[in-house]
């Protein structure tokens, strides 16, 4: 289950740390710090440097986290559009967790009250890229799926994003080098209209990483699962 840290402002400096969301599963710990702001969002290992970062794209940050609760698997947290361009809901729901992988839903809702805005999310990881991962995909990959993989750079450990076919065609590939970019939203959105993106991100702490048959079946789970209807 969910053990969720609050952040509390450091009497000696003033420092307020991250709001952190744990899932324990058998004393091996997968850490989400989800502040929002100049910080950002990350889903990571807390036994790697592997970890799936959330940010902004442009000048402005992420708007700052503010009411959060837990709903069974789900942590839902509540970035309200204060100066920025948009409002932000996060919802984090574990799949499946055991001591070598998790596999996390996040999905983002973004909203907006002004007239005349094309907000973006960049979703990053720092390591290699895997190319056996990414050159032996399953033959039976559903339609429309995209399944990114990169791997520490540090030590084993493996992180993959998978986009269903609500997303992956409108989802911008930017990876280059030793930095997997991807970008989701991006395109006008209307004043009042709820976008989102649900992508599945997966973290394995084993050498040899996800299997092309566990690969096939959490694509045709993702294709499988209703988007949900709410943040």
């Amino acid at each position: 289950m969910w053990q969720i840290q609050e952040p509390t402002a450091d009497s000696k400096t003033a420092a307020i740390p991250d709001l952190t969301g744990t899932w324990s599963s058998d004393g091996k710990d997968w850490i989400c710090c989800v502040s929002g702001g100049a910080r950002g969002i990350t889903l990571g290992d807390a036994d790697s440097s592997l970890q799936l970062s959330v940010a902004n794209v442009g000048s402005d940050t992420l708007p700052v986290s503010g009411e959060q609760y837990v709903s069974g698997d789900s942590w839902k947290i509540d970035y309200p559009q204060v100066t920025g361009q948009y409002r932000l809901r996060l919802s984090i729901r574990v799949v499946h967790a055991s001591t070598t992988r998790i596999v996390w839903e996040p999905t983002f809702s973004i909203q907006t009250s002004l007239l005349d805005t094309d907000p973006s999310l960049e979703l990053t990881a720092i390591g290699r890229f895997d190319e056996t991962a990414n050159a032996n995909l399953p033959a039976d990959l559903p339609a429309d799926v995209s399944v990114s993989a990169i791997r520490a750079g540090d030590g084993d450990g493996q992180l993959l994003v998978l986009l269903g076919p609500q997303d992956a065609p409108f989802t911008k590939h930017r990876s280059s080098g030793k930095r997997l970019d991807l970008r989701v939203f991006g395109e006008f959105l209307e004043k009042g209209v709820i976008r989102k993106a649900r992508p599945w991100v997966i973290l394995d702490r084993t050498d040899a990483g996800v299997l092309s048959e566990d690969l096939s079946r959490y694509c045709n789970e993702l294709c499988n699962t209703p988007l949900p209807l709410t943040a």
